[in-house]
């Protein structure tokens, strides 16, 4: 009853093995990874070595009761009908006048950029965040006496930030090139947002109900009549924006060293860099998914329907018992009713 998608990522992986050509180099990580975690297990409890992957198919589950229990899940990946770009900008001067003046120089600058990019004022918001003094330490020694650190007025700190909405995702890198040419470098988030989410929930459960009719047309054919059964429903509905599922990974291969070279020599690692890439919610645990390929990132919509068919108890069957009589007639006319036990 379970639809699997499996999605084929290509990309540059330092292995040694064909099949990580197609897997990737975070699904590389991810099985080594795994590999290691099942040989601790295996050696410290009797988990089975597939019990840690979560594309292993779940078995049917028998109910205790007079029961039968359906759950149904469906997912919508829905592309962002507009964004919103939050940068930071920061400014640091000596006086208070001087900090917001130059701040102000910066922001107004790169306001008037982002119109030429054909953003509107009402889709930019400046968000005032905290004006703060900054003060050092001034260091003063007298003779006979212990070092004095005091501190005194060094300037002020003043923080703005930028809310930018657009709708096409390519014009993000101009934004961030207008950016750039004013010294902020900070983009602190992207938010997506899906116009008319309530419509989208509607369509997964009108599907969601859809699909059960044809579950219980099947089970009619097999001569289970769900339609006479008491029903208890339930339901439930999650999204997952892009911004929650990047996810970091390290792709590089290391030469190991036996214990005479670690001894022996000193190991200067070099600096592998941490990457982060998105990983959209897998689609192997659905029933119905709507718009399954995904090539930018999206708004993922799940809804859940449990459906708990309660099914009339057997009635016990009436057992006829037929007892034979035999009727006899004597000589003399006489009727008699013989009864065998």
């Amino acid at each position: 009853m379970r639809k699997q998608l499996i999605p084929l990522a290509i990309g540059l992986c330092l292995g040694v093995q064909i099949e990580a050509q197609v897997m990737g180099n975070y699904a590389e990580q991810k099985k080594q990874s795994n590999e290691y975690n099942q040989q601790q297990q295996q050696l410290n409890s009797n988990v089975a070595p597939n019990a840690q992957f979560r594309s292993i198919p779940r078995s049917a589950k028998l109910q205790d009761d007079n029961s039968i229990e359906v759950t149904i899940n469906t997912l919508s990946n829905q592309r962002a009908s507009s964004y919103t770009a939050v940068f930071t900008i920061l400014q640091v001067a000596r006086t208070a006048d001087e900090t917001n003046t130059q701040l102000n120089n910066r922001l107004n600058s790169f306001v008037n950029d982002l119109k030429g990019l054909g953003i509107p004022e009402t889709d930019i918001y400046i968000d005032m965040v905290n004006f703060l003094p900054k003060y050092e330490y001034d260091v003063s020694k007298k003779m006979f006496s212990k070092k004095t650190l005091t501190e005194i007025p060094k300037g002020f700190e003043l923080q703005k930030n930028v809310h930018i909405r657009y709708s096409k995702p390519s014009i993000l890198d101009q934004i961030v090139t207008a950016a750039a040419k004013q010294e902020i470098y900070d983009i602190v988030k992207v938010d997506y947002f899906v116009k008319e989410q309530q419509q989208v929930y509607q369509q997964l459960r009108t599907l969601s109900f859809d699909y059960l009719k044809n579950i219980k047309e099947s089970y009619a054919k097999m001569g289970i009549h769900l339609d006479s059964a008491y029903v208890i429903t339930a339901e439930n509905a999650w999204v997952a924006y892009p911004t929650n599922r990047y996810e970091s990974y390290q792709a590089f291969s290391t030469q190991s060293l036996d214990a005479s070279e670690k001894n022996n020599s000193v190991v200067q690692p070099a600096d592998k860099p941490t990457l982060r890439f998105y990983n959209a919610v897998a689609a192997n645990d659905y029933d119905i998914v709507v718009n399954p390929e995904i090539l930018e990132p999206a708004v993922q919509f799940s809804y859940n329907l449990a459906v708990r068919f309660r099914m009339p108890d057997a009635k016990p069957k009436i057992k006829t018992e037929i007892k034979k009589e035999f009727i006899l007639v004597t000589p003399t006319g006489e009727v008699k009713s013989l009864k065998i036990e």
